[in-house]
């Protein structure tokens, strides 16, 4: 509130400040208030004089009395402009004359208040222990014995809840010394803190302080809203915010702040315009700079309201909160004014152990942050030593891979002149020395510290060495830590020395703060700001993949392997993308003129070649205009379109958003060189698709089904065939009704038996709404879970054309873990977003225990892919026998308990839009029956992605969409090789396109995954992997001379018959193939349609032939012993685990879901456990 004064003498005080010191220049860390000599004050009062303030309702600061009074030295008149706060109580102003070193005391105003001075104010959330908590702190002026406090929250626009909050307060003989305890002190009022538990990620809440009085009125705040955290290891974009050292200012120029905290409000009110772009705030120490001046701290919280009332506000010790002599500190200074940590522990809730020491982790998703204390002891041997090792060795990088240390002091590496003049350093003195060694064995990423006024970035550095020159992007392996000085947050900054270190890549004089931005588990973005504009002036990215950070977790990385790194100037990107917009226009013309079978049909339309040929009396009408009026999610719709010039390549595509030319394309080239059509269309048809009279009259009318994809519809009309389309005519706009709706179910077997994960698109970010799921036994009780969300952007591609023309939104994947089910029981869930928007109801049965003795049913197939049911994309060039196989596990879906989809999925190979395609056609499968998947390469390769073989053939995926738009229990979704047990079935899926080889990390898993599981229980043992690593005779194996995937089975074979694994699945040949029970090339068993008895060998299935087109997956013409059984055409397989003794599998034909081979495997458990430390003996052969 603003309010003015009219003064008559030298200078304004506000009553309840009382400080000592005599200085008249202020120290760069001094508290202003410490100038006033008030120990000296004396009475001189003057009638004539006056001090008057309005308005009488409304801490504590001074100015000059001639500030902006520039006529006062000879009228004695003024006017002064002051912003008060509410502090507890209300507030007078006195008029001084003799300076701030002998002031007498002139006159005394009016009293002003505020209208309730113990309202509740100043909220300031922290995360909790646990990552689904937040906690939210605040002041009032109400003890525990006048009223209870609480917060009042929930869901924004949902239901509201009632959390209690505890009470703290201190008093002044809790102050270690003066100023604090004597003319500093104030009282502090009551601190309350409310925890608000088990939140749902991402989440919108609003939030209010509430106080019951006795009388049972409420007082009230305002209401706030926050965000809840993401769950560890969710991948999202999350953005934290790091400073030290910003200390508080007043707007109104009093305290003459310009002095000693300039920059304060700068930082702050930067960090408040893009705060919708942040996530969470680390402040490291020298918070307020109260110094014992004990009003400072509500200035300070009043300051940082807005902030911390919305994201949750970090704090960590500094030397102006904890030191003073005699009080347990580290160092025994004076700087905390006689505060020695009380004010800091109290004012703001830390989830330590101990709050009087000031250390502890915080997770946020992809992030780990240990913050020390370094006005504590830390080093080796201490309590805090044993923290920080904890705290960064207990982090899982595959969930949290980016790896933060913090703290006040520099314990690291700082070329500033304090350290060199008053400590002989690059740092505080035994500041790296014990921590060195721990930040490198752990591989740190960042440590981050503040105390030193300035900023300052390092090169990878350990023991005082670059292990990699400073730059703006480092790949690859982990080499070393970067230090980061960022304590320029707002008070007065501190120079560098002269010399600059070798290890110093870039330093700034100036007021700033850094920003940490995960992009993904694979990228963080780093950026540091000026506070006077909030530009970026350094910046840097970590792009690796996790292996690189886990692949030598125990001991250091070599200290010799530097990761590759490039400097990114802008002429370099330019020149970049250039290229890269030349390689992606011949990428789309050698598509455009030869098609094989792996090819998605999109990529035969020229997008780049596209001109205008507009004719005014063509026409496209589409109807109806609105669409799933009923909740449908795919509809048929009719296209009656007109060309007064025809032709038979004329065609029609379908385009979502139905705005579609270069005016909305995102820049991913450079602006000369963009097409007038920057996006694939999502379907097309040839116009003559039964118009047979189309090539003359120039009519003609399509049916065409759509579904819904989070956007509106056009249909354009085109001339000039897929190499040289022109356009003719653009169609009305249609849509469905609610664009935004949750659609296309697919549950996964979680990572117990008994959980069941739901994953669904719809278009609600988390910030529109709230994802989750109603479920419950049927006809029973529902319950609701919470929904993570994911998504992906263009960036997130690795190339064209998905991240060209084939880009397209994937809409938010939300997945929900329905947990401790009971077996076999029925279930029903819906999807909402938000309170209102309902998916219809589905239905599924929960998992058999493991070991169940019941009947379990699980399908296996590879390379089906998507098909239109509208004969749209010319599919049947491509993958015909998608639909068919789609239909008939439909038909037997009752029959079936599980399937498993062994990569190749959509072959959307970059066309984004085929994903939602593909998640609509397997709906009635996957929203019923667990719809397990594995990695193919038409999921993940790509060049220099990390992928096992360089091939283009996810045309830019680089398996980004799958692992987001398909949920698996693999402990690294980027991986994505997992077990899964579904009651007697033990199923281990590798991930081809990733290493595999002996001393892997996947090696390693695939042998665990054989050899845990309990053959009592779980008797038959299923290997899967896309890529043939077993045995196959087609064609292309056999020019490779080995009938296998070079270097398949050469290791792998040892650990299949070690653990008597009973069959191996493959795709990526299409067709189905058996073989007999075989070893190192030979049968050990003939091959048969039942086997009986011990355990001989493993049989080997090619069952690649669900849809992709057949014809490069030809049969070898030689006479091949081991292959029993062969058919070219479409079909899949069911394995009916009949009890522990009966394995019946069957492999069916696509065209028509009869059985076509089959074989059972019959015996005693026994059988299985006789040899299972060792091989079975070679020559022991089934009956």
């Amino acid at each position: 509130m603003r309010f003015l004064i009219m003064a008559a003498i030298r200078w304004v005080v506000l009553a309840y400040i009382v400080v000592i010191g005599c200085a008249t220049i202020a120290r760069g860390d001094e508290q202003p208030l410490s100038r006033i000599a008030i120990e000296r004050a004396t009475v001189a009062a003057v009638d004539s004089a006056s001090v008057k303030a309005q308005p009488t309702v409304l801490g504590l600061k001074f100015q000059y009395a001639n500030f902006n009074n520039a006529d006062y030295n000879r009228s004695g008149k003024g006017l002064l402009r002051l912003q008060l706060i509410n502090q507890r109580e209300d507030f007078s102003f006195a008029l001084f004359s003799g300076g701030l070193s002998a002031p007498k005391l002139i006159a005394i105003s009016n009293k002003v208040s505020f209208q309730n001075p113990k309202a509740p104010v100043y909220p300031r959330l922290a995360q909790g222990k646990s990552w689904n908590e937040m906690t939210v702190t605040w002041t009032s002026g109400y003890s525990i014995k006048e009223a209870i406090p609480f917060v009042e929250w929930g869901h924004k626009g949902g239901n509201q809840m009632l959390s209690p909050a505890g009470t703290l307060t201190f008093s002044r003989n809790s102050m270690c010394g003066s100023p604090a305890r004597t003319v500093g002190w104030r009282d502090p009022g009551y601190i309350h803190t409310s925890f608000l538990k088990e939140l749902w990620p991402d989440s919108l809440y609003t939030y209010r302080l509430g106080h019951r009085l006795l009388d049972g009125t409420h007082i009230w705040s305002k209401s706030y809203s926050f965000r809840a955290s993401p769950y560890p290891g969710q991948d999202s974009v999350q953005r934290v915010v790091i400073f030290g050292d910003m200390g508080k200012a007043e707007i109104d120029g009093s305290d003459e702040y310009g002095n000693y905290e300039q920059a304060s409000l700068y930082t702050t009110n930067q960090l408040i315009k893009e705060l919708d772009s942040i996530d969470m705030v680390i402040h490291i120490g020298d918070l307020s700079y109260a110094n014992g001046y004990l009003s400072q701290w509500d200035q300070f919280t009043q300051q940082i309201e807005p902030i911390a009332s919305t994201v949750p506000y970090m704090i960590g010790s500094g030397n102006h909160e904890r030191d003073w002599p005699g009080s347990g500190s580290f160092y025994g200074h004076n700087d905390s004014g006689g505060e020695c940590g009380v004010p800091t522990q109290t004012m703001f809730y830390v989830p330590a152990e101990n709050r009087a020491k000031l250390w502890y982790s915080t997770d946020y998703g992809m992030f780990r942050f240990c913050i020390a204390d370094t006005e504590q002891d830390w080093r080796p041997g201490t309590e805090q030593y044993k923290f920080i090792e904890q705290c960064l060795s207990s982090v899982d990088r595959s969930k949290q891979p980016w790896l933060i240390f913090l703290a006040h002091r520099v314990l690291g590496y700082s070329s500033a002149s304090w350290y060199e003049i008053m400590m002989g350093s690059y740092g505080e003195p035994m500041g790296r020395d014990g921590l060195e060694e721990l930040w490198q064995k752990y591989k740190v990423d960042l440590a981050v510290f503040g105390h030193i006024h300035s900023y300052e970035r390092t090169c990878p550095i350990y023991q005082n060495r670059c292990v990699q020159d400073g730059s703006n992007l480092y790949t690859g392996q982990f080499n070393a830590t970067t230090h980061v000085i960022v304590g320029g947050g707002g008070a007065m900054l501190s120079p560098f020395r002269a010399t600059v270190p070798y290890w110093s890549f870039f330093r700034d004089y100036d007021f700033g703060f850094s920003k940490l931005t995960a992009l993904n588990h694979s990228t963080l973005l780093f950026e540091y700001k000026k506070s006077r504009d909030g530009k970026v002036y350094d910046h840097f990215t970590i792009s690796r993949d996790y292996r690189d950070i886990m692949a030598c977790s125990i001991d250091n990385c070599p200290r010799t392997t530097l990761a590759s790194h490039t400097n990114f100037d802008s002429n370099l990107k330019r020149r970049s993308m250039i290229r890269l917009w030349v390689v992606v226009t011949w990428l789309v013309l050698w598509a455009a003129a030869a098609v094989h079978p792996g090819e998605q049909p999109l990529s035969r339309i020229a997008v780049e070649r596209m001109v205008l040929a507009v004719n005014e009396s063509a026409h496209v009408r589409a109807s109806p205009l609105v669409l799933g009026l009923k909740g449908e999610t795919n509809e048929w719709v009719e296209v009656e379109f007109f060309n007064p010039n025809p032709s038979n390549t004329d065609w029609v595509g379908v385009f979502s958003p139905a705005d579609f030319s270069s005016a909305i394309c995102e820049a991913y080239g450079v602006p000369q060189y963009y097409p007038m059509l920057c996006t694939a269309p999502i379907k097309y048809q040839y116009a003559n698709f039964n118009n047979n009279g189309y090539s003359k009259s120039g009519k003609g009318k399509l049916k065409l089904q759509l579904i819904n994809q989070r956007e509106d519809f056009s249909f354009a009309l085109f001339s000039g065939g897929l190499e040289n389309p022109k356009l003719v005519a653009v169609s009305n706009k249609i849509a469905f009704a609610n664009p935004k709706a949750p659609v296309y179910p697919r549950l996964a077997q979680g990572k117990s038996w008994n959980e069941m994960t739901v994953t669904w698109t719809s278009g609600y970010d988390f910030k529109e709404a709230v994802p989750f799921v109603e479920w419950g036994a049927k006809g029973g009780q529902r319950v609701l879970s919470p929904a993570g969300t994911l998504t992906f952007d263009r960036n997130s591609m690795c190339g064209a054309p998905a991240r060209t023309v084939g880009w397209r939104h994937p809409g938010y994947i939300h997945t929900s873990y329905l947990k401790e089910l009971w077996p076999d029981s029925l279930l029903g869930h819906r999807l909402p977003n938000g309170t209102h928007i309902w998916s219809k109801s589905y239905s599924f049965k929960a998992s058999p225990y493991p070991g169940q003795d019941s009947v379990q049913r699980v399908v296996i197939f590879g390379d089906m892919g998507k098909a239109e049911a509208d004969g749209s994309n010319e599919f049947n060039d491509f993958q015909p026998g998608s639909l068919n196989t789609t239909y008939q596990i439909i038909r037997d879906l009752k029959n079936i308990d599980m399937v498993v989809h062994i990569g190749d999925i959509c072959y959307a190979n970059g066309y984004l839009s085929q994903w939602d395609q593909f998640t609509a056609q397997i709906e009635p499968i996957a929203s019923t029956v667990p719809y397990m998947i594995g990695m193919g390469n038409h999921e993940r390769d790509w060049p220099g992605t990390g992928s096992f073989y360089g091939n283009l053939d996810s045309g830019g995926e680089c398996g980004v969409p799958a692992q987001t738009v398909f949920y698996t229990p693999a402990e690294n979704r980027a991986k994505l090789w997992y077990a899964t047990d579904y009651g007697m079935f033990r199923f281990c899926i590798a991930n081809t396109e990733e290493d595999w080889r002996p001393g892997t990390e996947q090696y390693k898993f695939i042998e665990q995954c054989l050899s845990s599981v309990d053959r009592q229980k779980q008797p038959w043992l299923i290997f899967l992997a896309h890529r043939v690593l077993g045995y196959s005779s087609c064609t292309f194996y056999e020019e490779e001379g080995t009938f296998e995937e070079p270097m398949g089975r050469e290791s792998l074979q040892e650990l299949w018959q070690k653990y008597k694994v009973d069959l191996a699945f493959y795709g990526h040949v299409h067709n189905y193939e058996r073989t007999c029970p075989v070893y190192q090339n030979k049968c050990v068993v003939s091959g048969s349609d039942h086997y009986s008895g011990p355990f001989t060998a493993t049989t080997h299935v090619v069952v690649g032939g669900a849809g992709a087109g057949t014809s490069d997956s030809e049969f070898t013409t030689s006479n091949i012993k081991w292959s029993y059984y062969r058919d070219f055409d479409y079909g899949f397989v069911k394995l009916t685990a009949l009890n522990h003794s009966s394995l019946l599998f069957e492999y069916k034909k696509s065209s028509d879901g009869n059985v076509y081979d089959h074989f059972t495997i019959s015996r005693d458990y026994r059988d299985i456990l006789a040899c299972s430390i060792d091989n079975c003996p070679r020559t022991t052969l089934a009956t």
